[in-house]
């Protein structure tokens, strides 16, 4: 997928705005970790982008973003 667009990612949550809420708790999330190595992340592309390319692709689900940001 060479960009993703919210089209993309609306497939796979309810609303625009549960997405923009899903994608910074990933992107925050990723910046906090760090990229793991099963992020592929060779463009270097920033943390939102590689959230919502996550989201739009199905590699993570609403359910895991908000256990991972309970677990914290």
């Amino acid at each position: 997928m060479a960009r993703v667009t919210i089209e993309d990612c609306l497939d796979k949550v309810e609303t625009r705005f549960d997405l923009v809420v899903l994608a910074s708790m990933r992107a925050n999330n990723i910046l906090k970790k760090g990229y793991s190595e099963s992020i592929e992340n060779e463009k270097k592309e920033k943390a939102t982008v590689v959230a919502l390319r996550e989201i739009a692709e199905s590699e993570i689900t609403a359910e895991q973003i908000l256990r991972n940001e309970v677990e914290g």
